[in-house]
């Protein structure tokens, strides 16, 4: 899920759990950097083909930005012109897709977070299916606090914590789940208060709280890079507030889809990753600066992952 933009709130994914204005490179840098097939990257067509405009609507979550970003130069590659065009809010995102002002949207978790979303406003679209499980949720702390293993143990050390649970968007389902589910059922309502603005200011607390060796209590999902970068761990569920994890799917315009000949929707369909492929795609934009330097990024990485892009489309 995750960041609150592209800039500094984005850090680099998720934030499930968000983002962004994922733009072409300009023409001068790429007559700097040579062609694609020079870096490595997806050839591009010859630029007499023009098979129309593929617009993706995404939120500021990592695993968002990077297959957005991901497939904005895969269908660009192949004559396609894409639009990425980033909402602060999952609904928006839903919303776009139901009135067919996106024609896709990659990260709907499917069944259980986004399910508000997907009542009101699936019948208007198409689910082409997962591409990515397990995505999950909890809430997470730093392996240094020893003294706190499960969520049963929260009471009796809310002092370590202040009382917050540091959460990310307040439309975010992660949020949702956190005050409409885990709070009540572990009778955190009078203990603790979720303090939840953007992913950017979560991450930011637990790389503070990281960095001085201090607790800290944060609303997390899978997949997210923080996993690799900081020695963090779920907070055991006993009672299972969290529920089951999701799967995170495709959806489409009910427009996009009755398109003619639209091959784009063939090869979103074939689109599937692993923890580790999809791990290590996060991990590229973060080694390269973050989401502000995912285009060279994502350039690279499918230079390096041919054989698995070839599964999802010709090259």
């Amino acid at each position: 899920m995750s960041t609150g933009g592209d800039g500094a709130r984005a850090w680099d994914r998720r934030g499930f759990l968000g983002a962004l204005a994922a733009g072409a490179l300009a023409p001068a840098a790429l007559a700097a950097c040579g062609t694609d097939r020079e870096q490595g990257g997806p050839a591009r067509a010859p630029a007499q083909q023009d098979r129309g405009t593929v617009t993706i609507g995404y939120v500021a979550w990592d695993e968002d930005i990077a297959v957005t970003e991901l497939w904005k130069q895969l269908l660009e590659s192949k004559g396609y012109r894409v639009e990425a065009v980033q909402q602060d809010a999952v609904p928006d995102v839903f919303r776009g897709v139901a009135k067919g002002r996106f024609d896709v949207f990659m990260d709907a978790w499917l069944p259980s977070v986004h399910t508000e979303q997907w009542a009101r406003y699936g019948g208007s679209m198409v689910d082409l299916g997962p591409w990515y499980e397990p995505g999950d949720l909890g809430l997470a702390v730093p392996d240094y606090v020893d003294e706190v293993q499960s969520l049963v143990d929260l009471p009796e050390y809310a002092h370590l914590f202040d009382g917050t649970i540091v959460g990310i968007e307040p439309t975010a389902g992660l949020t949702r789940t956190i005050d409409k589910s885990v709070i009540p059922e572990y009778g955190l309502t009078d203990i603790y208060r979720q303090k939840a603005e953007d992913t950017g200011t979560m991450l930011a607390a637990l790389d503070s709280a990281y960095a001085a060796k201090r607790p800290v209590l944060v609303g997390m999902w899978r997949p997210h890079w923080a996993f690799s970068k900081y020695d963090i761990r779920y907070l055991d569920d006993p009672a299972d507030a969290f529920g089951d994890p999701d799967k995170l799917h495709t959806v489409v315009s009910r427009e996009f889809h009755g398109r003619r000949d639209n091959e784009a929707l063939e090869w979103l369909r074939n689109f599937r990753v692993t923890p580790d492929q999809l791990q290590g795609l996060e991990a590229a934009i973060q080694d390269a600066g973050g989401a502000d330097h995912k285009t060279a990024a994502v350039e690279t990485w499918i230079g390096d992952n041919q054989p698995l892009v070839k599964q999802w489309l010709p090259i």
